[in-house]
């Protein structure tokens, strides 16, 4: 393994995080970054420092709750097997496509429920939810442009809808760009947010239950969404009743068939709260859906996001503590917690796609 940090600067203000670098080779883990330099440094809004005074305890679903088998959401199939048994999630795989997915769990409304404020702002992010999404507004936006970017090589600005746009940051930076953005939430608490703050058309509800002017948008995004919804399949089909003939369906996912994911097992950090992330795709299970549901693949990918030195450290730690443990002591010396990274683990797959 090749690993290079670099540290310059006069002193604690001046200090920039140049290169941080680990290539992957012979099954170790990459990790690509890019630095934002001061001038950029994320601003927290005064909603985060309010929300930093309230409860920190993160959202469960209870264990009294009803949880019922569900059959394979991609072919029906009843046939399953154990999956990594040792993370404790719950997780099978179809025996028939591959599918990875939680069985048993609970109905629709009790997953739903478990997306209120603490969802966005809770102490226990590695396990459920978010440390602070709001206060995270900067770096959400950052990987928004840059996934707009990539968005804008298929299809030039039309009307988008965005399916789980949580505060609206993402199409906020998308109305800028010229797109008519619309969008919709499962959580009451991040709509209300969108709404009042940047005054967004948006939504509280499923994709399935909510009306849409069908064959009218030109794009359809979903970022880290149908990990956590009851029937991925219909959300598809659903995106590919709404847009025009020709219009892009582009959504990212954690990759469960990815190299990091098998090297790092149960310790993963895609493996999340068993009511939170409740499918598991891989580019194969992903692509077979989308060709399912009329679309044509364009474009396969791994993506990474921007995001806080010390959320990269943390992260880190759980694959290689020895290295988070070394430089968070260069975090601290030169006071580079809240600096942002583009990070690029390989294990978040985004695929591009056009209706047929």
């Amino acid at each position: 393994m090749k690993r290079i940090v670099t540290l310059l600067g006069k002193n604690r203000n001046q200090a920039r995080f140049l290169t941080l670098l680990s290539t992957y080779k012979r099954g170790r883990m990459q990790f690509v970054l890019s630095w934002s330099t001061g001038e950029s440094t994320t601003r927290i809004p005064q909603e985060g420092k309010i929300l930093a005074k309230q409860n920190l305890n993160r959202p469960s679903v209870s264990v009294d709750v009803v949880r019922n088998h569900v059959p394979c959401n991609l072919c029906n199939s009843n046939e399953r097997k154990p999956f990594c048994p040792e993370n404790g999630l719950g997780l099978v795989e179809c025996l028939n496509c591959g599918l990875v997915y939680v069985s048993p769990r609970p109905d629709a409304n009790e997953l739903y429920a478990l997306y209120g404020e603490t969802y966005f702002h809770n102490n226990e992010s590695g396990v459920v939810g978010y440390a602070n999404y709001i206060k995270d507004e900067g770096n959400i936006r950052l990987t928004s442009n840059r996934r707009l970017k990539h968005l804008e090589s298929f299809v030039k600005p039309g009307k988008m809808l965005d399916v789980g746009c949580a505060t609206g940051f993402f199409i906020d930076e998308a109305r800028k760009h010229g797109w008519q953005v619309e969008g919709l939430d499962v959580s009451s608490f991040a709509i209300q947010y969108a709404q009042e703050h940047f005054g967004l058309n948006v939504q509280h509800g499923a994709l399935t239950d909510l009306n849409f002017e069908a064959g009218s948008y030109d794009a359809v995004t979903m970022w880290d969404v149908i990990e956590h919804v009851p029937d991925p399949t219909a959300y598809t089909q659903r995106a590919a009743a709404l847009l025009r003939s020709g219009g892009i369906l582009t959504l990212a996912t954690p990759d469960v068939g990815s190299i990091p994911a098998k090297m790092a097992g149960k310790r993963w950090v895609g493996y999340k709260l068993s009511e939170e992330h409740i499918y598991y795709f891989s580019i194969n299970t992903l692509t077979r859906m989308l060709n399912d549901a009329g679309f044509e693949v364009l474009n396969v990918r791994h993506v990474g996001k921007y995001v806080t030195l010390h959320l990269f450290l943390d992260r880190l730690g759980m694959y290689f503590p020895w290295l988070a443990k070394a430089l968070e002591m260069g975090e601290r010396a030169f006071n580079l917690s809240e600096r942002a990274l583009y990070v690029n683990p390989f294990d978040i797959v985004a695929i591009t796609a056009r209706k047929k």
